[in-house]
């Protein structure tokens, strides 16, 4: 049977910026993370770079930030050959791709054989201070456009050895209020034009069993539906599946007014939106008008019976190229009537 790709701690999620520093102030807000730890990326710290299977010397600048369970590392180009620039140079800024899996060097040779062998090469590659091996698989057609990061430790003490160059401590109280309560990071969704094939690659490559199915129209399972602020039909299917703390939830659009049709024709497949929070009624009209001096209003919402209503806020400016999910319960049992299952409800909430 074919090695799957192993999943432990989600890290982090990647996001690729023209300027982190232009932005960096703006994720530790909006996800209430205080300490950032940057590293400058070249030859001296970087070693057997290779990119599309060439040696490469790329350069870059990452900026990684945590907060519980939510992790996000900001990439800035700077030169030279790289799946960040990329997709910078074709798509520009947005999520890039995940990290959540750590592999000893021999359990990847096989693992690397049995993708091989699954037409899935590595995309990008290199030795971080000579303390881990960084593969970036090239899940792009498999997985709508992903990229799976696994890291081969050399050393036990391998994230030790990883030293930034500056920690950028930020007073979260100086910066302002949060815009939203953030929990975790309960799911990133991806814009697919077949979700089915997309979850049967996960099944396949992640051995991502877990998940539910929603097929979404309005006047058949929801209501209230709108984008940009005006009254819409909507139609589209998705899958949510979970293996740990790793989720993601895949759309494919039915109907042309909707964020995921927009975003299928703007930037193709692709890694769409976070989904960090569920928060009461009263908590987001309360915060709805700060969000919205900020530039980030509501661009699409909907509504299901008496149980819950959800919101896409426009935060593709102030988080470059992400927009965010909101999830908000109109009754104390909604997941459970949502959800008979527990089971089922723990693959959207994680719990």
């Amino acid at each position: 049977m074919p090695a799957t790709i192993p999943v432990g701690k989600w890290q982090y999620t990647t996001v690729v910026v023209r300027d982190y520093r232009q932005v960096v102030c703006n994720f530790a807000r909006f996800f209430g993370i205080d300490r950032w730890e940057v590293t400058r990326v070249d030859g001296k710290y970087l070693t057997g770079a290779r990119f599309d299977g060439k040696p490469a010397q790329p350069r870059w600048i990452s900026a990684r930030g945590h907060s519980g369970q939510l992790g996000i590392e900001l990439i800035q180009p700077v030169d030279g050959p790289s799946g960040y620039r990329a997709m910078l140079d074709s798509v520009g800024e947005g999520m890039y791709g995940v990290a959540a899996s750590v592999c000893e060097p021999g359990q990847f040779e096989t693992l690397q054989a049995d993708l091989a062998a699954q037409g899935i090469g590595i995309r990008q590659s290199g030795t971080f201070f000579d303390a881990v091996d960084v593969y970036q698989l090239d899940t792009r057609d498999a997985l709508s456009n992903v990229i799976v990061e696994v890291h081969c430790p050399r050393r036990a003490d391998w994230q030790s050895r990883i030293h930034p160059h500056e920690v950028l401590q930020m007073d979260l109280n100086r910066l302002g209020p949060q815009f939203l309560p953030t929990q975790k990071m309960l799911h990133i969704g991806v814009v697919c034009k077949d979700r089915d094939r997309t979850k049967a690659n996960l099944q396949k490559l992640f051995g991502m069993q877990r998940w539910i199915e929603f097929k979404i129209e309005t006047g058949v399972s929801m209501e209230d539906t709108t984008y940009y602020g005006q009254p819409c039909y909507h139609a589209y299917d998705n899958h949510v599946g979970r293996l740990g703390e790793l989720c993601f939830e895949l759309i494919t659009p039915r109907s042309d007014k909707c964020v995921y049709d927009e975003f299928l024709k703007e930037r193709g497949e692709g890694m769409h939106h976070t989904f960090p929070t569920i928060c009461s009624k009263e908590e987001f009209t309360a915060r709805l008008p700060e969000l919205e001096k900020h530039g980030m209003p509501v661009i699409q919402g909907g509504r299901i019976g008496d149980l819950m209503e959800y919101y896409y806020v426009d935060t593709r400016r102030y988080l470059p190229g992400i927009t965010t999910e909101v999830v908000i319960p109109l009754r104390p049992d909604w997941l459970q009537l949502f959800f008979p299952n527990p089971e089922d409800a723990s693959i959207l909430t994680g719990n």
